[in-house]
């Protein structure tokens, strides 16, 4: 059972709400969690698809609206969560299933999850309607789980909860923020140090201890930190605003006093049944005296308010400092709430929106001129994102290259086993004699690792960054520093023309196909030798 609203504090309800997940049974966390987990997985697996430049369009539509689907079924599962814990507030037994009742309940998740994430996001950017609109949110999904209402009152009924207490949807919405944020910081530190903790206590070597800063920087790292903090911060979210949503309706229905009526009923049923099961030599005084001893025992001392502690004169100053302080936060934080509720009602003032009960008319005249003019503006601008976007999907001429074959040294998925060394320096040779020294360049880089790839010194794989080929030839070559300084220096001359704005000069090239054959002077000797 919910306590009262009353004037709480949003810390207050984020206790409550505590307590009343911890009351909460398991099967009603499983409900949340049966809907989040499959989403959390579908968004990983979407996500890193998208950032692989191989995904072809059908896979990334075809997954695309698999998420759709997975957040219907997220929305309903959350939704199922919600009326749980409204009923388990209430003291209500669980209401019955039916064809209608799971009707209303897709129906009803299917568009309020539409236009959720689009709402919530430019919520987020005018940050001033952002409280209500998680307000809204929440109390659709808590109110979703009945078969009472259609979605024409569910939306009236959110949109009424959602509009009290502005100050305490401030408090509440800043303090899930902090909460969230320092959870995610956790799983991430956890998940990152996981793999070394794993490595020092088991001696198991795995591609993630091997990757070192790589496994961290990679943003599929950072999205699965994330996704697993809110899978488990989310159920807590909701218990706030279903727990909020409760005890701002039972200021008008009385929903609280009759869940206390029901627990007092229930209370004095077992007291009945028990005092008629005790033998007849056990008198009412007897067992009251059993009562008192045993809520005198060690075992209860934490129910009982301790003796109020009569002030000492001879205060120590750090005492005193301290109340001081926290007296002073204290009034801080009030006057930070009341310049807030000030703030809110000059807005309501000076941006009057008209009666709840008036219904919605068209404008008496035209928009004016400068809301067209935004528009043109905005018109203007995508359609030049749109046309640079054409250009940048231009496909450049075709290089020919040794053999016959053609390959583009500015196609950025060109792998280095395309050709063969030999053929990479033929081309490197015709980039070279037209003057286009960048390409010759990336010609050379490749050709460099197509010989060290047959020669096994590094293993080629489209995936690979240039920093994982120079951390493997620092591991399978640790025993020529030459050569592992000649190839990073190589990386460093070929990253600076192809990603960076520095220019190649026919010096550039010769110095790097120098570094390549001392690379191979260095290394082939070995190789015979093993």
């Amino acid at each position: 059972m919910a306590h009262s609203l009353g004037r709480a504090g949003a810390l207050d309800l984020l206790e409550e709400a505590i307590h009343a997940l911890r009351a909460a049974p398991l099967a009603t966390i499983v409900t949340h969690w049966i809907g989040s987990i499959p989403f959390a997985l579908g968004l990983l697996i979407f996500w890193n698809d998208m950032t692989q430049p191989r995904t072809s369009d059908a896979v990334c539509a075809m997954e695309a609206c698999a998420l759709a689907l997975l957040l219907v079924w997220m929305n309903c599962w959350r939704a199922v969560f919600a009326g749980r814990l409204e009923r388990q507030f209430g003291g209500r037994p669980d209401a019955p299933w039916t064809r209608r009742r799971l009707w209303r309940l897709i129906a009803g998740q299917a568009f309020l999850g539409g236009f959720r994430p689009l709402a919530l996001a430019l919520a987020a950017v005018v940050i001033l309607p952002l409280p209500w609109m998680a307000a809204f949110d929440r109390s659709a999904t808590a109110l979703a789980d009945s078969e009472d209402a259609d979605l024409a009152q569910l939306i009236a009924r959110a949109r009424k909860l959602a509009g009290f207490e502005q100050r305490q949807g401030w408090g509440i919405l800043l303090l899930l923020i902090v909460l969230y944020l320092i959870l995610s910081l956790n799983v991430l530190i956890l998940l990152a140090l996981l793999p070394q903790l794993v490595r020092m206590l088991t001696g198991y070597e795995s591609v993630f201890t091997r990757g070192m800063t790589y496994y961290v920087e990679n943003s599929l790292f950072w999205l699965a930190g994330m996704s697993l903090a809110w899978i488990v911060f989310d159920p807590f979210t909701q218990a706030v605003y279903c727990l909020r949503n409760f005890q701002l309706e039972s200021r008008g229905t009385g929903e609280d006093l009759r869940a206390a009526l029901r627990m007092v009923v229930s209370a004095a049923l077992i007291l009945f049944v028990v005092t008629q099961a005790l033998p007849a030599q056990v008198t009412p005084a007897s067992l009251d005296q059993c009562i008192r001893q045993s809520l005198q025992s060690h075992e209860y001392d934490w129910r009982l308010a301790p003796p109020p502690a009569k002030r000492s004169r001879d205060v120590p100053w750090l005492v005193t400092v301290t109340d001081r302080l926290s007296d002073t936060v204290q009034q801080g934080f009030r006057s930070i709430g009341h310049a807030i509720d000030r703030l809110l009602e000059w807005l309501r003032e000076k941006l009057p929106l008209g009666s709840a009960g008036m219904k919605a008319r068209p404008p008496g005249a035209a928009l004016h001129w400068s809301v067209y003019a935004i528009i043109g503006a905005l018109i203007a601008l995508v359609v030049l994102f749109v046309w640079h976007l054409r250009r940048a999907r231009i496909k450049p001429a075709r290089t020919p290259a040794a053999g016959g074959m053609a390959v583009s040294l500015a196609d950025e998925d060109l792998p280095a086993g395309r050709l063969a060394e030999d053929e990479w320096i033929t081309l490197a040779e015709t980039c070279a004699r037209d003057g286009d020294y960048r390409a010759a360049l990336r010609a050379l880089y490749l050709a460099n690792l197509a010989w060290l790839g047959r020669h096994e010194w590094i293993a080629i794989h489209p995936g690979k960054t240039n920093r994982e080929y120079e951390m493997e030839v620092r591991r399978r070559a640790r025993d020529f520093p030459e050569a592992r300084a000649l190839f990073a220096a190589n990386i460093l001359s070929f990253e600076r023309a192809w990603y960076g704005k520095h220019s190649v000069s026919a010096e550039d090239a010769d110095a790097f196909r120098q570094r390549l054959r001392q690379i191979k002077a260095v290394l082939t000797p070995a190789e015979m030798a093993a």
